[in-house]
C-alpha cells in the first residue's frame, strides 16, 4: 500500500511559487485590456445631491464612465441591500461613487479628477453601540423593504439588520441563586486583512456571457451573484480563478466584481481590469471584526458555571450581507468551549458607517472567546481558583450538551487533552522577572465550528491520464493554505498512487471545475477532502471493473496498490492503472472500458436551520477544540509587551501533513498576536480612515515571532477523510484572550479591549500607583 496520508510532503506547487512560475491575478495574459479606476466618496453617511461627470466621459482615453444608475440591482444573498456602485447615498468612506474605464491608467485617473460630486452630510455612527442608542440616524430607511434570506431577522426602523437569539434554562432565577456573578464589556476593534496579494479582478462581457477572473475564495458565489444582478442564466457567467495570495476570508466576499461586471457591460468585448492598490485594501473590499460584547455569567461555589446572559453587537458597516452570518456564527459560539446549563444570548448585527464588516480568519470565534475567556480567568480569581482547573471543570467533553443542543460525542476531540498539554508546555510556575521587568503567563480554551450552509456543496473529478497518472479537479482555491497538496495527499493513497503519480489542477474554472460552496470556513480539507475520497472511490470501482473483466478474477477478489490491480494474495498477476486508463484493448482490439473518470460529490447530512424561538438545532458539522497559552514580559518603564512564547494545542482529528497543519497554526498565531497588541483600523470623527497604509498600520514583522510550539492531539473524527478535521483558522482563535491573560497575570490589571497598547500599560500602572498613595 501507498502510505502519503499522515506524513509531510513537500507542496505541489512550492517549486512554482518559488520560482515565480505560479500565476496570480496581475500575471495573466488577458491581452490589452482597459483599465479600471474608482472614484470613493470623501462622506461615511451624506446623500448625494449630484454626480456630474460629463467632463470626465470627455476625456481622451476614456471609454465609459458608470455610476449608480448603471447598477441593474442590489446585490446581497442574505440581505439585498448594497448597489455595487452607490446610488443616492454614500454609507462609508471610500464607498465607490463612480467607476472610470479608460485605455490607460493615467487616463483613468486623471478623469477620476474631473467627476464633480456635491453631499448632503448626515450623522456618523462609527460604533455598534450608537448605532442602537436611543434617536441614532437610520443609515438605511428602508431596511423592511429590503429583500433577504428568511433567517435573517431585521429590526424595521432600526440599524438592526440581524437579530439571533439562543435561549435555554430559567437564567433569571439562577441569576438570582447564584454564589457569584460576574459581568463585564468587551470590546473588539476593526482591523485589516493585509494579505500579500491585493484584491484584483478582471471582466468581459461579450455581449452574452461574462467572465471574471478574480482573485477570490468563492467562484461559484461570484458566479451566482452576478447572474442575478443581471438576471441571467450562470451558465453565462464564467468565473476563473488562478493561485491566490492570500485570503484570510477577506477574498470570500463578493466586493469588487459586480462593479466590474457593471463597467464591463459599457463597453461590450474589452476586458476590464481594477486592481486595488495596498492603500485601497483598506477599504475597498471588506474589513474585519467590529464587535462590542456584555457578558454575565453566575457560578456556583466549586466553580461550576450555571448561566450566562450576553449581548453581542457586530458592526456590520455600512452594507450588512457579509455580517450577519458573522454575527450568528458568533451567537453560536458566545459559550465559548464550556458547558452552561442556562443561557439568554443575543446577537445583533447592526449598521455602522465604516467599511462593510466581513469574513475574517475565525469567523466570528475569536471575537466572543475573546469575551468568554477572558471572563473565565476573572471568575477564577474571584474564586481563588486556578484557572486551569476551573476550565476542567466546564470544558465541553463527549455526553456534555453545547449551547445550540449537540451532543458532543467522542470524535468530535478532547478539550481536557489539549488545555492539559498547554499547561504543561508552559510550567506551573510564574518564571521570575529580571529587574523593572514583570512576567507573566496565560491560557485560553476555544472551540471552533464552520459557520456554513446546511447544504454547503463540494465536489472532486480524478481522469486518470494514459500514463497510468491521475488528475485531480477540485472547486477549492489554493490561497497559500496548502490545500492542494493536502487533497492530492487524500487522491495518492485512496488510489494507491505515488504522490508524483497526482496532478492537482490548480485553476478553478465554474466552466469545467466541480461545485464548491466556497474556500472558507476551515472546511476544506474536511468537506473537499470528503469528496476527493468519494471520487477516488468511484475511480477504483471503475478499475476494479474494468480489471476482472481483462484478469478474469470477481471484482469483489481484486486489490490495488502502486497503481496496479491483481487478484488478493496474486501481486505478480495484475493489469496496470495505465494499461486501463483510457479504455483497455483485447487483444482482437476491441475495447473492454471507458476511460477511468472518478467522481465524488459531498455535502453534510442532518444539518438543520435553528429553532426560531430558541436559536438551536443542528447547526454545526464538526467541531475543533484547543487550547492556547502566553508567555509574555512588560517593560515597566515603556509599557512594552514582549511575547516571548505562544503555545497551541488542538485536536484536529489525523493530521494529514503535519508540517502544512503546524505552518497554519503558525501563521494564525502570529496575526492573532498582531491584533493583540498593534492592529486597529482608526476613524476620525468624520469616519476617515486614518491609518491606511502600512506605514502607520502596523504588523507583526519577522523580528517579533516569537517561540512557538504547535501540538496536535490527534482524535480522529468519524465524518472526516481519515479522521481529519480543518484547522485552517484555529490557530487565532484564542490568543489575544490567552496574552490579555498573561498580561494580567504579570501586571495584576484586566484589559477589556485590543489592543493592548503601551499606553493603555503605562496607563494602567500609573493608576495602580495613584491607588496606593491614597
Amino acid at each position: 500500500m501507498v502510505e502519503v496520508v499522515g506524513r509531510t510532503k513537500v507542496r505541489v506547487d512550492g517549486l512554482d511559487k518559488v520560482t515565480g512560475q505560479a500565476r496570480f491575478l496581475a500575471d495573466l495574459s488577458l491581452g490589452r485590456v482597459a483599465h479600471a479606476r474608482v472614484l470613493r466618496s470623501t462622506q461615511a453617511h451624506a446623500r448625494i445631491r449630484r454626480l456630474d461627470a460629463s467632463q470626465a466621459r470627455s476625456l481622451p482615453g476614456v471609454r465609459a464612465v458608470v455610476t449608480g444608475s448603471d447598477c441593474p440591482g442590489r446585490i446581497g444573498h442574505a440581505i439585498g441591500d448594497q448597489y455595487p456602485i452607490a446610488r443616492d447615498k454614500v454609507r462609508y468612506w471610500g464607498e465607490p461613487l463612480s467607476v472610470v474605464i479608460a485605455s490607460t491608467p493615467e487616463a483613468a485617473e486623471a478623469a477620476l479628477r474631473l467627476i464633480d460630486v456635491e453631499y448632503e452630510p448626515l450623522p456618523a455612527i462609527l460604533h455598534p453601540r450608537d448605532a442602537v442608542r436611543e434617536g441614532a440616524p437610520l443609515i438605511h430607511e428602508k431596511l423592511s423593504d429590503y429583500p433577504r434570506d428568511p433567517r435573517i431577522h431585521v429590526v424595521p426602523d432600526s440599524n438592526i439588520c440581524h437579530h439571533y437569539q439562543l435561549r435555554r434554562g430559567d437564567v433569571d432565577s439562577v441569576f438570582a441563586e447564584a454564589f457569584l456573578v460576574v459581568e463585564n464589556e468587551y470590546w473588539v476593534p476593526w482591523i485589516a486583512h493585509v494579505q500579500l496579494e491585493p484584491h484584483g479582478a478582471a471582466a468581459l462581457w461579450d455581449g452574452d456571457t461574462f467572465t471574471i477572473w478574480s482573485s477570490s475564495q468563492s467562484p461559484f458565489f461570484i458566479r451566482e451573484t452576478i447572474s442575478i444582478l443581471f438576471d441571467i442564466s450562470p451558465s453565462r457567467v464564467r468565473v476563473v480563478i488562478p493561485y491566490v495570495g492570500g485570503g484570510f476570508g477577506g477574498k470570500s466576499d463578493v466586493t469588487i466584481e459586480p462593479l466590474l461586471a457593471v463597467a464591463a457591460r459599457a463597453v461590450p468585448g474589452a476586458r476590464v481590469q481594477l486592481l486595488l492598490t495596498r492603500e485601497e485594501m483598506f477599504y475597498g473590499t471588506v474589513v474585519g471584526r467590529g464587535a462590542w460584547g456584555r457578558i454575565k455569567t453566575a457560578v456556583d461555589e466549586a466553580g461550576h458555571l450555571l448561566a450566562e446572559e450576553a449581548e453581542l453587537y457586530v458592526g456590520s458597516g455600512g452594507y450588512a450581507d457579509y455580517s450577519v452570518w458573522i454575527c450568528q456564527g458568533g451567537g453560536h459560539n458566545a459559550t465559548g468551549p464550556y458547558h452552561v446549563p442556562s443561557l439568554r444570548l443575543d446577537s445583533f448585527g447592526v449598521y455602522t458607517n465604516t467599511p462593510p464588516t466581513g469574513a475574517y480568519r475565525g469567523y466570528g470565534h475569536p471575537e466572543v472567546h475573546w469575551m468568554v475567556e477572558r471572563q473565565m480567568d476573572q471568575i477564577a480569581r474571584r474564586l481563588k481558583m486556578d484557572p486551569v482547573a476551573l476550565r476542567l471543570k466546564n470544558l465541553l467533553l463527549p455526553g456534555k450538551v453545547n449551547a445550540l443542543g449537540q451532543v458532543m460525542q467522542d470524535y468530535n476531540g478532547r478539550a481536557d487533552l489539549c488545555l492539559e498539554a498547554v499547561q504543561t508546555a508552559l510550567g506551573t510556575k510564574r518564571p521570575p522577572s529580571a529587574p523593572r521587568r514583570a512576567r507573566g503567563h496565560g491560557i485560553a480554551c476555544f472551540m471552533k465550528s464552520p459557520v456554513m450552509r446546511t447544504n454547503a456543496q463540494s465536489g472532486a473529478v480524478i481522469r486518470f491520464n494514459e500514463d497510468g497518472s491521475a488528475t485531480l479537479y477540485t472547486g477549492a482555491v489554493e490561497i497559500g493554505q496548502g490545500s492542494n497538496t493536502v487533497l492530492s495527499q487524500i487522491a495518492a493513497e485512496a488510489l494507491s498512487l505515488p504522490m508524483d503519480m497526482i496532478h492537482y489542477a490548480p485553476r478553478v474554472d465554474t466552466d469545467f471545475s466541480p461545485h464548491e460552496w466556497q474556500t472558507v470556513a476551515s472546511h476544506t480539507t474536511w468537506a473537499v477532502g470528503n469528496a476527493v475520497r468519494l471520487a477516488s472511490a468511484d475511480a477504483v470501482r471503475q478499475l476494479k471493473a474494468a480489471a476482472a473483466d481483462v484478469l478474469g478474477a470477481p471484482e469483489e477478489n481484486l486489490e490495488v496498490s502502486q497503481g496496479r490491480v491483481y487478484p488478493g494474495g496474486q501481486p505478480k498477476r495484475f493489469v496496470s492503472y495505465a494499461e486501463l486508463a483510457t479504455g483497455y484493448r483485447r487483444p482482437d482490439g476491441s475495447a473492454v472500458n471507458p476511460p477511468i473518470v472518478g467522481r465524488g460529490t459531498f455535502v453534510p447530512q442532518g444539518l438543520t436551520f435553528p429553532d426560531p424561538d430558541t436559536g438551536q438545532g443542528n447547526l454545526a458539522a464538526s467541531w475543533t477544540f484547543g487550547c492556547q497559552g502566553a508567555d509574555v514580559e512588560l517593560d515597566l518603564d515603556t509599557g512594552q509587551i514582549h511575547v516571548l512564547r505562544l503555545v497551541s494545542a488542538q485536536d484536529a482529528g489525523r493530521i494529514l501533513n503535519p508540517d502544512a497543519a503546524r505552518g497554519q497554526v503558525e501563521g494564525a498565531m502570529i496575526q492573532a498576536m498582531g491584533a493583540t497588541l498593534t492592529e486597529k483600523l482608526h476613524f476620525g470623527p468624520d469616519g476617515r480612515i486614518q491609518n491606511w497604509s502600512l506605514t502607520d498600520y502596523r504588523i507583526p514583522a519577522s523580528a517579533d515571532v516569537p517561540h512557538m510550539e504547535v501540538i496536535f492531539i490527534e482524535t480522529e473524527d468519524a465524518t472526516g477523510p481519515y479522521g481529519a478535521r480543518g484547522l485552517g483558522e484555529h490557530g487565532i482563535v484564542a490568543v489575544p484572550a490567552a496574552i490579555a491573560n498573561a498580561v494580567a497575570d504579570a501586571l495584576g490589571a484586566d484589559f477589556f479591549e485590543i489592543p493592548i497598547t503601551p499606553h493603555m500599560v503605562m496607563e494602567s500602572l500609573e493608576a495602580n500607583t495613584s491607588a496606593k498613595m491614597i
